[in-house]
Order: C-alpha cells, then structure tokens, then sequence
C-alpha cells in the first residue's frame, strides 16, 4: 500500500505540473512488442530466455503521464534436476503509468528521443502451470488463478513520424504466487521487447482567423483649374472689327489601375464612359493616351510592358464605346516618367482630349 501511494502521488503531481501539448499531446496509442522474458523460479529451476509478446492501449493526459492497458505472454519448457519435464504459460493483463522523463527535462514536447518510465500498479497476472512429472512434492497452489505482481522498467522511443514510434522496453515484474512447496513463492522476472507504436486522436489547433486588412484608397489627384487665356483686346480706335477667336474644347481624365493590374476596374470606368460622352458631343476631337507605371515596385522592363497594356486597355475601352480607333494614339513610357509625386498614383494612363 505504501508503494501505490507513492506512485499515486507521483502521477497526480506531474500530470498538474505540465499544460497539454498544444500539437502532439494528448493524444491515445496503439502498440505491438516482442521480445524475451527470463522467468526466475527462485531456487532450482531458473529458466533461458523465453519469448514474449505485448500488445498495448494507452492514453498521454499531458506531455508527460499516461496510463497504458497492456496484454503480454510467454511460454516455455524446462527439465528439472530429477529429470522430469517442466511446462508453463504465463499470461498477463497490466496496468501500467508511463513518465515522459524528456518532456519534463526537456520541455519541447517535440522530442525525437523520448525517455519514459513505466510504474505497474498492483494488478492481476495469470500464470496457469503444466506439470508433466511431480518435483519435490511441488503441488501449486492457484497456480492456473490470477496472482498479484509489481512492474517496473523504462522505455526509450524514437518518434520517426507523427504518428509513428519505434520503442525499446526493458524491466522486471516482481510476481507473488502462493505455493505450498519449499520454492519461493516471489520471482523476479525480467524482459526486454521491442516494438512498433500508432498514435492517433491529436487534439487540433484551433484555426486562427487573420484580421481584415483594410484596403488603402488612393484618393485621385484634383486637376488644376484650366486657365483660360485672356482676351485679346485691341485699340478702339481702330476701325476694323474684333476678330472672333475659336475656343477649342478640351478634355483631360486620369485612368488608375491597381498594382501590377492592366484591366480597368468599375470605378475607373465611369471615367471611360465619360470621354466616350465627350467624343460624340466633340466629333473632330482626337485622343492621346500616355501609360505609366510606378517606380517602386517591379523592374524597368516589366513596367515598360505594363503601361504599355494599360494604355491599349483604355484605347480597347474606348472603342467598344464607339470612338474610331484613328481618333485614339497611344503612347507609354513605363516608369521613365512619374507625373505624380505620390508613387501609387503614377499606376495611370493620362488622357487628353482635344477638339481639331
């Protein structure tokens, strides 16, 4: 009682002490062991190795305690010193608390190598005997009932993927068998398995969403106020009448596009539909068109190519709107020219409109 209290204490103080793994604990496993068992009888029959198998259920609450539920066996065939034959199986269900040592001194909780102790609580384990020839007058009490047993080992697994671990398991099981013979009824039996471990059930990450980033808005840049030139105003003593002076119509529109874009984007259409509203009313006015590009992003030859689309796309625009394309020239100069001084505005083709 004093050694389960112990490991009771142990178990509760480190699965407080640690938070949950946030990518690989907790999480359950599966596992598949063999190896060999060396069952000691105490005095006279001390046995080779045997083989042994496991095969396991287990949970890790946190990165560092678990419990294990395993089912492990072996089996083997002796002669004693009278000459008789010796046969027995022994089967056992355990229940086992595994420490992951690595993650309490190396608190990564992404080990390659983790080092884990394992501690069986005071569990049940079968142990039915065959005799073939009486020994001693060794006649066995409960030897083919469940029998109490201590376990205790260390495990080292080598995580070779997420979900996969290869293990090496070492340790001893300490089993109380009552007898009425003049063998010791406690036997320390040790083993040493290898083994091949499935883990599943990973809690997920929570998905975090990133905020919205707010789109810049690039306000257009006022035109400045036309300057219309001043009359002429001759002599008046001067007979001869005032010459009338035509004042030829003009237009002027700017024509932004986004980075790196050459399409013409719905609010910067409204702008082409209005130049096409100003050629008709204007039917001898022609267009010159000039692309840009900004400076700061891409490279010379990129944004040679870039206003030139970006001046052929406003030319198309206007032709779908029914201006003769012998109305329209088209010019580009890339990022030679920056008619703006904020950079993203020089994203533009220049329009200028003006009656012939």
């Amino acid at each position: 009682m004093k050694y389960k209290f112990i490991l009771s204490v142990m178990a509760l103080f480190l699965s407080l002490s640690v938070s949950a793994q946030e990518e690989n604990y907790p999480h359950a496993f599966v596992g598949l062991q063999g190896g060999v068992m060396r069952p000691y009888n105490g005095v006279h029959i001390d046995r080779d190795l045997t083989p042994a198998g496991a095969v396991s259920l287990g949970y890790f609450f946190t990165d560092v305690f678990g419990l294990r539920l395993q089912g492990n066996g072996s089996f083997w065939d002796t002669k004693l010193p009278d000459g008789s034959k010796y046969g027995s199986k022994a089967a056992s269900i355990d229940l086992d608390m595994l420490f992951n040592l690595s993650n309490v001194f190396f608190p990564n909780r992404n080990n390659f190598v983790n080092v884990i102790a394992v501690a069986g609580a005071p569990f049940n384990i079968a142990v039915p005997h065959t005799w073939v020839m009486n020994y001693a007058q060794a006649t066995t009490k409960g030897t083919d009932k469940w029998n109490t047993a201590w376990r205790a080992g260390g495990q080292i697994e080598f995580n070779v993927a997420k979900n996969w671990g290869i293990n090496l398991e070492a340790g001893a099981n300490y089993v109380r068998q009552p007898n009425s013979t003049i063998i010791d009824n406690n036997r320390w039996w040790p083993y040493a398995m290898a083994g091949l471990t499935y883990k599943f059930g990973f809690k997920k990450d929570k998905k975090v969403t990133p905020a919205p980033v707010a789109e810049k808005v690039v306000e257009e840049p006022k035109p400045e106020p036309k300057q219309e030139p001043k009359p002429v105003v001759k002599p008046e003593p001067k007979p001869e009448p005032k010459p009338v002076v035509k004042q030829l119509a003009k237009t002027t529109e700017n024509v932004f596009f986004k980075l790196g874009k050459a399409n013409i984007e719905d609010a910067q259409a409204e702008k082409v539909e209005k130049l096409a509203k100003w050629a008709v009313d204007h039917p001898t006015a022609v267009f010159d068109l000039t692309g840009y590009a900004d400076k700061d992003t891409g490279t010379a030859k990129l944004n040679m190519a870039l206003s030139e689309k970006r001046a052929a796309a406003v030319k198309d625009a206007l032709v779908k709107k029914g201006i003769q394309a012998n109305r329209i020239s088209v010019n580009w100069k890339g990022d030679t020219i920056q008619p703006f001084n904020m950079n993203d505005d020089n994203r533009v083709v220049v329009v200028l409109g003006e009656e012939k």
